[in-house]
């Protein structure tokens, strides 16, 4: 009979030491979940800048061309221009 309290106290000390590694395996598992839901949007941003990047240097490459197009027609003006120049002289 005077081992029915240190039984009991036992069990109950068995049984909190389970509740607090469940608790924290709840807890482990909270934080990797929300760690994992992070990293999939930093995922998704990358995603989309490279997406905006694309864009981006399609961009650039078009105005690349029209620049050079802009560019022999001013050089084509400024032979006219020159030409008219010396007809006026």
């Amino acid at each position: 009979m005077e081992y029915i309290p240190l039984l009991i106290s036992g069990m109950a000390l068995l049984f909190s030491a389970y509740q607090f590694v469940k608790a924290s395996e709840k807890e482990d598992t909270t934080q990797i979940t929300t760690v994992l839901i992070k990293l999939e949007n930093i995922a998704d941003g990358i995603a989309e800048i490279k997406t905006d990047m694309k864009n981006v240097k399609t961009d650039v490459r078009q105005l690349y061309e029209r620049m050079a197009k802009v560019e022999a027609s001013v050089s084509s003006a400024h032979k006219r221009i020159d030409s008219i120049k010396e007809d006026v002289k």
